[in-house]
């Protein structure tokens, strides 16, 4: 019989002592190297490689936007789901956008939403300097105020969630009646810089997104799936 004190919770995150104990170099070198080997291992280059990019001046994409392994994933989901329509909440610059985006088939639409004037123009540069601005339409406003024009419109077969934390589950109840059956909701950031582990959250983001979390654990109408990768990601597919 095995004596073993290993945890469930001990073996699930690649910098953990039990999954990393031949690593060599120096600890604070561990993620740096772990960032290099699964980039180059997913053919991953940065988003300014792959795109001619006009950036914020207020914010960097690095600071702002997902990181380029998230990034991959999300093309790669939609390409997976083999989506012809996606919605995307919070656009930034417009880099997530794009890379779902190319995804699509030449028939595809991404449908993707800015509160803020300021970011919503400069992606709208950077989806014409990038030949998306035949498949992408942008949106200016609060996401919760669109979200009702889009009611009318064919489901979506992909909607991803970025904006505004505290409204998470305000946005999940909008939008459930324009996804598919067998669509996928997208959730990014979901741990809250950890304020998601606590039993109160400590700011309004964290309980707007510990409400979506509660909400979506009570529904059976999901397989889901949530990932420990940069603040978090949720994956909801559709029954």
């Amino acid at each position: 019989m095995s004596n073993t004190s290993v945890r469930l919770f001990d073996k699930f995150m690649p910098d953990q002592p039990r999954n990393n104990e031949h690593y060599a170099g120096a600890p604070g070198d561990y993620h740096a190297a772990l960032f290099d080997t699964l980039v180059r291992a997913s053919g991953i280059a940065a988003p300014a490689e792959e795109f001619s990019l006009e950036a914020s001046s207020r914010f960097s994409q690095e600071e702002m936007g997902s990181n380029p392994i998230s990034l991959r994933l999300l093309e790669l989901l939609v390409r997976l789901v083999r989506a012809e329509r996606v919605l995307e909440i919070g656009t930034f610059i417009g880099v997530s956008g794009m890379y779902m985006a190319r995804a699509l088939p030449e028939s595809g639409r991404l449908v993707t939403i800015e509160k803020f004037p300021e970011f919503a123009e400069i992606a709208r540069r950077n989806f014409k300097a990038n030949g998306f601005d035949d498949r992408i339409d942008l949106l200016v406003g609060d996401a919760h105020d669109r979200i009702r024009d889009l009611a009318r419109l064919t489901p979506f077969d992909v909607i991803f969630i970025d904006g505004n934390k505290e409204r998470y589950a305000d946005y999940f109840v909008a939008l459930e009646p324009i996804l598919r059956p067998g669509g996928l909701f997208i959730i990014d950031d979901i741990l809250f810089h950890g304020d998601a582990l606590n039993k109160v959250p400590q700011t309004e983001k964290g309980r707007g997104v510990r409400d979506l979390l509660d909400r979506v654990e009570r529904s059976k109408d999901y397989l889901r799936l949530a990932l420990p990768i940069a603040n978090g990601m949720l994956l909801l597919l559709r029954r």
